[in-house]
């Protein structure tokens, strides 16, 4: 290991929970996608999404509970909000495309194959919905590329000046919010609902940090997987989030 990125190491992975929690991205707010916004509940100290709500009714509760089966809709871009970062602005206007539609798609793959690929899924994923099946529905809110320009030179200053200067891509790294809910297919009502925004995994050298949505694929195949599992843990278990700071390359 290189002096530098054992500096890296020494500085940031002391305490590795507490900074985890330092560096994980604040919440976004709640679109008009999610339905109780004001019933949101804090989660993030148990669960890996910053929000969750879950319907107090007993008889969609009841209904919804017992389902063993589950469609995942398309995924929606109705509720998804411009690009707000400057460092992305500008790499959109250098030719970086958006690909919202293939993020879109991307995320819908990638929660059927969480379930499809669990050793133990609570539910199995159906092509199409009904009344013995739950619904989940996913909404996009913000979608922010990470900046490649803008980390190429945060690299130059990590490896000839210091690898703290690599703290300082809060202003090249990306974003992406999701907001999710689940459907009881009898009722057609609410069942659960969550949401979470992730940002750009801070890393001494990776090439995701190259790639303008290279970070969000990684945050959505986490998402799907945590997903998947919180359906089959009992409740009152936590379940690890992932981490802020990464050293693998890919």
């Amino acid at each position: 290991m290189s002096r530098a990125r054992l500096l890296y190491v020494i500085l940031l992975l002391p305490a590795c929970s507490s900074a985890n929690r330092l560096l994980k991205a604040r919440p976004v707010q709640l679109s008009s996608f999610f339905e109780q916004p004001r019933l949101a509940v804090d989660a993030s100290k148990q669960l890996p999404f910053q929000w969750i709500w879950t319907t107090t009714d007993r008889e969609v509760l009841t209904s919804g509970v017992t389902k063993r089966k589950m469609y995942v809709a398309p995924v929606t871009l109705a509720y998804l909000r411009p690009v707000k970062k400057a460092a992305a602005r500008q790499e959109i206007h250098w030719g970086v495309q958006r690909l919202e539609q293939d993020v879109a798609r991307r995320l819908h793959d990638e929660f059927v194959q969480a379930f499809q690929h669990s050793p133990r899924p609570l539910y199995q994923i159906v092509s199409q919905p009904g009344a013995d099946t739950l619904t989940l529905q996913l909404a996009i809110t913000e979608l922010n590329p990470t900046s490649p320009k803008g980390n190429a030179v945060m690299t130059l200053l990590k490896f000839t000046l210091t690898p703290v200067a690599g703290l300082a891509r809060f202003f090249t790294s990306g974003n992406m919010a999701i907001e999710g809910k689940v459907v009881e297919g009898t009722s057609g009502r609410t069942f659960f609902q969550f949401a979470d925004n992730e940002a750009d995994k801070i890393t001494f050298l990776s090439v995701r940090d190259y790639q303008p949505y290279g970070h969000a694929v990684h945050t959505m195949r986490s998402w799907a997987m945590q997903f998947e599992e919180m359906t089959r843990t009992p409740g009152g278990r936590k379940i690890k989030d992932s981490n802020s700071i990464t050293l693998l390359p890919y």
